[in-house]
């Protein structure tokens, strides 16, 4: 009998508590998060310039946070107006190599995300959305190319730092850009802003009060910001969260009737972040709020916050979770008892830690008190028809060994039928809707071949029955709904598709004696090329595993890895922008270009 039931047992706890997901899928319905900081290298990474060493750091991490029972990390991506992940928008971060602009080697969001769901955790990607530099203000100290050094007219100063501007168009774009940017590109389950908008205490002109006319202006361009990136979200994926975690304390009631009980420093007016209006509008999906307090702080009482940010969320779809100071030891110290408070206003739905160094280096036992906490939360769920064990039990009609039920086979995929006609084309579509799912044949019928993103570039070949035989950059050949994928129209301009995405560069590609010419940073960037550029001589060094390609702007004569070579055009400069010959920079970087005269489109496809 014992042998029977522990085989019954394990059959369902296997079907319950799969593999090393068992907290992270069981209890997402509970946010059990925690800030990873990369500004200034705070919680990573360790080591600079090394991808391997990084990657091993984030791995080592990740472990030690799900033998907690963690499941959602917010990594912080773009921590001073530059990024952690591939982009055409911002530059690489120093956090990683100590040089801004310098490619790390490998693809930290990408590596991160694939890490973060194997263990069937969440990854939220954490961006600040104004910073440029915690400390400085020469804008020819930022890399070449940073879109503030391009463009100071976006940039204010103040305490010896860079910010965007939030009221200038330019900047609120550029954020709505970089999101999209993000979410189009990467599988990530959330965007997340902290509580940095204007800068702390950032001062009023002269005669203006805190509740006055630019007072007002300063939180309605924050506003605009945050309802501009919530629609982006909404309209590219709507299944990527949006939250905020704003200073704990939005208004005290001595300022505002409303506001909570409490006499410490008011998001409303220190960074004009009125996150009232954006959880009344449902603009974000969550909110954090930095309860930061002990339960016995006098003016900033950890459950008077608790209980009045729960009123605040109370009758909308805006979904609550409590940041927990864990950096100080007031808070470390009492965690338990926090989270027993929390567990008292239903409203709360989970906790976030700040931070990750304090969490794994155990302040105050904090470690050990949120794996006891988790860990002991797990509940085996009940397992229905299986009697009580009397205590000297008859066994009648119970076989020895449990038989195992048969295992119905899997139905036979639709084959093409002989008669079916395909129109012949010759063209290249854009993907218009997100993770299409590409099929063996032209209808729903047929089996998913996999799943494809988005602005994705494909080959159609072929058209039959509202469905086009399409063929994708790594060579997966199939299906699309016609409905989801736009042949790209024929038009004056070239078009440029890298590994299946259509790029759309600043100064458009030009032809020139039978040679086309493109934006150096384009190429540079999507193809993970170093770019060294000396003024005086006007030479461009390009670099990449090992490569090395000079040119000089005006100069027919270019040297692949030392040896003298001869173009048809020259590079030449338009608009500002370096142009460069696309087939020669990519073939001798290890890419094959490919060129449709029909539409105007060049494509290349790198290694």
């Amino acid at each position: 009998m014992k042998k029977v039931i522990a085989m019954l047992l394990m059959v369902i706890l296997m079907g319950n508590l799969a593999g090393s997901q068992t907290f992270a899928k069981q209890y997402k319905e509970e946010m059990r998060a925690v800030w990873i900081a990369t500004v200034s290298n705070i919680d990573f990474p360790k080591v600079k310039d090394n991808a391997a060493m990084q990657q091993e750091e984030f791995i080592q991490k990740l472990d030690e946070l799900e033998d907690m029972g963690i499941n959602t990390v917010m990594v912080q991506v773009r921590p001073k107006a530059d990024a952690l992940y591939y982009s055409t928008i911002n530059p690489w971060s120093d956090v990683l190599t100590g040089v801004q602009g310098k490619y790390p080697g490998y693809d930290p969001l990408a590596f991160m995300i694939e890490q973060a769901h194997k263990r069937g955790m969440e990854i939220h990607a954490w961006l600040n959305p104004y910073r440029i530099t915690s400390s400085g203000t020469d804008l020819s100290a930022l890399s070449e190319g940073h879109p503030a050094r391009l463009n100071p007219s976006w940039v204010m100063t103040y305490n010896n730092a860079l910010y965007y501007n939030p009221e200038v168009e330019g900047v609120k774009q550029h954020i709505e850009d970089t999101i999209e940017e993000i979410i189009r590109n990467y599988n990530v389950d959330g965007i997340h802003f902290d509580d940095y908008f204007y800068p702390s205490g950032y001062p009023l002109p002269a005669g203006e009060g805190p509740d006055g006319v630019v007072a007002n202006s300063r939180r309605e361009h924050v506003n605009e910001m945050v309802r501009r990136v919530s629609e982006v979200i909404e309209q590219v994926d709507p299944e990527v969260e949006f939250g905020i975690s704003p200073m704990g304390i939005w208004k005290n009631n001595n300022t505002d009737p409303t506001g909570s009980a409490t006499g410490g420093s008011q998001s409303y007016y220190t960074v004009y972040a009125d996150t009232r209006t954006w959880i009344q509008n449902e603009w974000i999906d969550y909110v954090v709020p930095q309860i930061y307090w002990e339960t016995t702080h006098k003016t900033a009482n950890y459950e008077t916050l608790v209980s009045w940010w729960s009123n605040e969320v109370k009758g909308t779809d805006v979904k609550l979770y409590i940041g927990q100071g864990i950096y100080k030891d007031t808070v470390a110290k009492e965690l338990t008892k926090q989270l027993d408070i929390n567990k008292r206003y239903k409203q709360v739905e989970g906790s976030v830690y700040f931070s990750l160094k304090d969490l794994l280096n155990n302040r105050q036992g904090v470690a050990d008190q949120i794996r006891t906490y988790y860990t002991g939360d797990v509940q085996i769920p009940e397992i229905p028809s299986i009697p009580e064990v009397p205590s000297t039990p008859e066994i009648p009609n119970i076989p020895e060994e449990p038989s195992v039920p048969e295992i119905p086979t899997k139905p036979e995929l639709p084959e093409l039928p002989q008669d079916l006609q395909i129109t012949p084309v010759d063209l290249k579509g854009i993907v218009t809707g997100n993770n299409l799912n590409i099929r063996s044949g032209p209808g729903t019928q047929y089996t998913s071949l996999g799943k494809v993103h988005s602005d994705t570039v494909v080959d159609l070949t072929g058209e039959a029955q509202g469905w086009y035989k399409a063929v994708l950059a790594d060579g997966t050949a199939g299906w699309l709904s016609s409905d989801y994928v736009a042949p790209i129209p024929v038009g004056s301009e070239i078009k440029l598709v890298l590994d299946g995405k259509l790029i759309v560069p600043p100064v458009a590609p030009v032809i020139r004696n039978e040679t086309t010419l493109v934006p150096l940073r384009v190429i540079s960037e999507n193809l993970k090329a170093l770019v060294d550029w000396n003024k005086e001589t006007k030479m461009i060094t390009i670099t990449k595993d090992g490569e090395e390609i000079k040119l000089v702007i005006g100069s027919k004569v270019v040297w692949a890895n030392g040896n003298e070579k001869s173009l048809t055009t020259a590079p030449t400069m338009i608009e500002g922008t370096t142009m460069v010959p696309i087939r020669f920079i990519s073939e001798n970087l290890g890419a094959s270009v490919d060129w449709n005269s029909k539409q105007k489109i060049v494509s290349i496809l790198s290694n």
